[in-house]
């Protein structure tokens, strides 16, 4: 299992470095076109057409790789009340639980969105400001969806690793 976790995480890292760039293009992008819609129909009475759509859009793609790389660097949203009551053999134990409930899950809605999303791209239909197929609105759910499937399985696998040789969190998060 701990090749398989190693194998994981660099492919993951890969992927890291990837979304990273395309959440700080997206974001930029995003507040660029927001900020000049709104001076041009504030200051110059021009509205550009598409603009509050690709808002929009990028939103979408910020929001759900955006969940991913929060995954990845842990600050997901927790509640760790219960996680600093407990020891840390336990809170290995609880995080594998976690870890594979929300690996389920993602992959549950990965796949339902999958399957919605294909239903759009085969309807044909195209987002009349942008012209662009509808589907890429709803693209993102199931690309952020499956990946942070794996990024939930990694994060159990390592706890699973780590209960194994009978190491403490907190003894792996300083090496």
């Amino acid at each position: 299992m701990r090749s398989i976790a190693a194998r994981l995480e660099s492919v993951l890292g890969a992927i890291d470095g990837i979304v990273r760039v395309v959440v700080v293009t997206a974001l930029l992008s995003m507040t660029a076109v927001l900020f000049f819609n709104s001076i041009g129909r504030s200051v110059l009475n021009v509205s550009f057409v598409g603009g509050p759509a690709l808002g929009r859009l990028l939103v979408i793609w910020l929001t759900f790789l955006g969940a991913y790389l929060a995954v990845r660097s842990r600050s997901h949203i927790t509640v760790d009340l219960v996680r600093r009551l407990l020891p840390d053999h336990i809170v290995d134990v609880l995080t594998i639980f976690v870890g594979l409930f929300s690996a389920a899950t993602c992959a549950w809605v990965a796949w339902l969105s999958a399957a919605f999303t294909w239903t759009r791209f085969a309807a044909g239909q195209i987002d009349p400001m942008l012209e662009i197929p509808s589907g890429v609105f709803y693209l993102p759910v199931p690309i952020g969806a499956c990946l942070m499937t794996l990024a939930f399985l990694q994060l159990a696998m390592v706890s699973a690793i780590r209960q194994d040789a009978g190491q403490s969190p907190a003894s792996t998060k300083a090496s």
